[in-house]
């Protein structure tokens, strides 16, 4: 990756091509996840944040993107997952839930990966389906599994409704 900030252009008529969909590949831990690039406005390094009281713990506070406050989210404390950041590879994936922009931070993002639907499996019958509605598949690659991420299902209902009432835009 550049210093610089990544800024991706997808347009959704690239789907459209029946090669598979391109999604964010990124890294929380020793796992490798992935979003829809189609959901993904841009890819920052990590910035200041500035802590908002009483929110739950997975949201680490706000940032100042361009003029627009945005909600960012720690993934690793949202899914529990242990382990040290390294500072340098840290980004922050800035996306679309439903109508809000909201940032989430990871260890790191490795590029964009076009994944053709035929490698993509359900998410196994077995796992609870208390937490697991977030999971879109499985894209099972030849030496390694990618978590798919439904960005629009990863927070709950009260989740949502915590970030929506704040007021994140300047006045």
């Amino acid at each position: 990756m550049q210093d610089k900030d990544v800024k991706l252009m997808v347009k959704s008529g690239d789907d459209a091509k029946g090669d598979g969909i391109q999604w964010v590949l990124f890294g929380l831990g020793e796992e490798e996840y992935a979003v829809s690039a189609t959901q993904v406005q841009e890819i920052v390094r990590a910035t200041v944040i500035t802590v908002v009281p009483n929110m739950p713990p997975f949201v680490k506070g706000i940032c100042n993107l361009r003029g627009k406050i945005v909600p960012i989210i720690d993934l690793k404390e949202r899914f529990a997952i242990e382990g040290k950041t390294d500072a340098a590879k840290a980004r922050i994936i800035v996306a679309h839930i439903e109508t809000q922009m909201v940032g989430f931070t990871v260890d790191s993002v490795t590029g964009v990966l076009r994944i053709a639907p035929g490698v993509i499996e359900g998410v196994p019958a077995n796992l609870p389906k208390v937490d697991v509605d977030y999971i879109l598949g499985v894209a099972k690659l030849a030496n390694r599994l990618i978590l798919l991420l439904n960005l629009d299902k990863m927070l709950k209902n009260m989740e949502k409704l915590i970030l929506e009432s704040a007021t994140w835009e300047k006045k």
